[in-house]
């Protein structure tokens, strides 16, 4: 009878393990699924209202959701929308190209394992697939991918997924960082709504002008404190087209803490500040970039500013790399609104 007993209570210990072990591995997302799991598109991709996304790589990793028609970082920070409809094109149109040949199967989980993109969607709230998105094929053509169900586990093998007519890797589409998700757009204003630009040129405080709108056709050119008489009224209002759609290029990654406060300290090469007509203020600061590697000019002699970049800094104080290409046409000086001279009209 005890031995009955101490069976009994090593079976009732064991299957209560056994649950426990179920349960844990299910919420952990350990389990596995019991067949390979190759269903990896979302067909209605409107019903996806979140998008998890991280890396092995050390990316600070991203939340995208969904308000309304936009796209958003869960913090609400703006996010570049043409990127997060890249992913929500992959996510729809998605096809598996071929299994993973059997005797590849343990190397390639491997390789997942331990370099990849990991994307959770949510569809409606409820985390509906997972997806591990690993390394090319040797030919470009496929790109290994690995899928996870909330409900059955993860796949135990994983595919050579591809989109038709794509060439290339699917792990670029997915993006863990939010700088690079990040928007780009520093000015964007319809001409009739902007008030006024004053533009500083620090170190030629003399080529200072402001640009004001008087009426949607009538315009005032300030030089400092002194109105200038004669202008080109065409020029005036093709300056202010110029600040319909500028955005910079990159973000910093290079200069550290202790570079950016430093540079902040410097004097500006450029102050641009644009005041639309409810009042609202946008002003950046440019620096001139430094190369950092000998080039040469024209005349053989060591060039010390990128002819190229330049160092922006935005309104909420953040450094980025522009171009002199994009923000060239803005850095005027108020000779630029005279007009050329007589005998050149």
């Amino acid at each position: 009878m005890k031995n009955l007993k101490t069976i009994g209570i090593i079976i009732v210990v064991g299957i209560l393990g056994f649950f426990a072990y179920k349960l844990a591995t299910k919420s952990s997302g350990s389990q596995l699924a019991s067949e390979a799991l190759s269903d990896f598109a979302v067909k209605d991709t409107a019903s996806i209202n979140k998008l998890v996304i991280t890396d092995t790589e050390g990316s600070d990793g991203v939340i995208l959701v969904r308000n309304g028609v936009e796209w958003t970082l869960e913090s609400g920070g703006c996010v570049q929308q043409h990127l997060v409809h890249t992913m929500l094109e992959t996510i729809k149109y998605i096809k598996v190209k071929s299994p993973v040949p059997e005797g590849s199967i343990a190397n390639v989980n491997k390789s997942l394992a331990t370099h990849h993109v990991k994307m959770e969607i949510y569809v409606k709230d409820k985390l509906s697939k997972t997806w591990f998105i690993g390394d090319p094929t040797q030919d470009q053509y496929g790109t290994y991918m690995l899928l996870k169900d909330p409900e059955k586990g993860k796949s135990p093998e994983p595919f050579i997924m591809h989109l038709p007519n794509m060439y290339g890797n699917l792990s670029t589409r997915f993006i863990a960082d939010s700088k690079q998700l990040g928007c780009t757009e520093v000015f964007s204003y319809d001409p009739i709504d902007i008030q006024s630009v004053e533009v500083t040129i620090p170190d030629s405080s003399h080529l200072n002008f402001k640009v004001i709108a008087l009426n949607d056709n009538l315009f005032s050119v300030m030089n400092n404190q002194t109105k200038l008489e004669k202008f080109d009224t065409t020029l005036v209002r093709s300056y202010l087209l110029d600040y319909r759609k500028i955005h910079f290029e990159n973000h910093n990654y290079n200069l550290s803490e202790a570079n950016l406060d430093s540079l902040k300290k410097s004097t500006p090469f450029y102050k641009i500040k644009v005041t639309d007509k409810k009042g609202k203020t946008n002003q950046v600061k440019i620096y001139r970039r430094k190369y950092n590697y000998e080039k040469l000019g024209l005349d053989g002699k060591p060039m010390e500013f990128d002819q190229d970049r330049i160092w922006l800094e935005l309104n909420d104080g953040t450094i980025v790399v522009a171009q002199y290409y994009v923000f060239g046409k803005l850095m005027r000086t108020i000779d630029y609104f005279k007009g050329p001279p007589p005998g050149l009209r």
